[in-house]
């Protein structure tokens, strides 16, 4: 049986600040010093800077706190909502204290947290899910993945297509549900790699970057659908139409999409489900 938790550990990482890094270790030591009751009431159980190129630098904070009893319910119930508010609050905590860098980030209010929360997308089923591989002349385009390479070869890069019929969306109290015709639907994923704080490179990753319609004039209708993000446009009128002839038109199996919010193909788990089962959307 889970217990409610007593203690609550979060490393908020900063890069690029226009601060030399000496000057940001006298920070650090200057808050170790003084137990910085500007955190409170988070503790700083550690920290590293790190130098970076033109007089920047990066930092990284490991804070800690003992909960009182209605954090701890809240941690409990809400991980990661709760997670998300501390970030927050430590981020701006830490830019205030430090000079010249960029606002902090607006904190989003009830109304936006709790609507977001409804009509957020947990599983998509699909019908006849097939999976395509494709490379894409992607020279001199912007990078759609913030914090990873770009990987080009020969002046292409390597595009994986999830292809299916959109059969439902399922939200967390409710269901969207589709009938024949079924929208023709795509999830993106573009091959990348790591970007390290030392600017050295990591694992290569499928990232997804967004979904797409067979009819592109139909793509307005995904937001209202809340699903996120959209194919970037440079990128989506390069894709041919070719890709849809792997979709057969009678759909004769059904897939379960979960994790929506993950970023790579490797963590958005499918797997093939029978309508009789009783998870199986209604």
């Amino acid at each position: 049986m889970r217990k409610f938790p007593k203690t609550y550990e979060v490393t908020i990482s900063l890069e690029h600040l226009p601060i030399l890094e000496t000057k940001l270790q006298e920070m650090g030591l200057e808050w170790e010093e003084t137990g910085d009751s500007f955190f409170q009431p988070f503790q700083i159980k550690e920290w590293k800077t790190r130098r970076e190129a033109l007089g920047h630098s990066g930092i990284s904070v490991t804070f800690y706190s003992v909960l009182p009893m209605t954090d701890s319910i809240l941690y409990f119930l809400f991980p990661n909502r709760y997670e998300k508010k501390k970030k927050i609050h430590l981020t701006n905590a830490l830019l205030e204290k430090i000079p010249n860098t960029i606002k902090p980030i607006p904190a989003p209010n009830l109304k936006e947290v709790l609507n977001k929360w409804w009509n957020e997308p947990t599983r998509l089923v699909f019908g006849n899910l097939s999976e395509i591989h494709a490379s894409l002349g992607m020279e001199g385009l912007t990078n759609p993945i913030q914090g990873r390479h770009l990987q080009i070869h020969s002046g292409e890069s390597k595009l994986i297509f999830r292809i299916g019929f959109l059969k439902t969306i399922q939200y967390r109290f409710h269901s969207r549900r589709f009938k024949p015709p079924y929208p023709k639907l795509a999830e993106c994923y573009i091959q990348t790699r790591d970007t390290n704080t030392d600017k050295s490179f990591g694992k290569v990753y499928y990232s997804f970057i967004g979904y797409l319609l067979k009819e592109q004039n139909d793509e307005y209708l995904l937001p209202f659908y809340h699903l996120k993000p959209l194919v970037p446009k440079e990128i989506r009128k390069l894709i041919p139409i070719e890709i849809w002839n792997q979709l057969v038109e009678e759909p004769n199996s059904d897939w379960l999409e979960t994790n929506l919010n993950a970023d790579e193909l490797e963590f958005r788990p499918v797997y093939q489900v029978s309508t009789s089962l009783p998870h199986h959307p209604k």
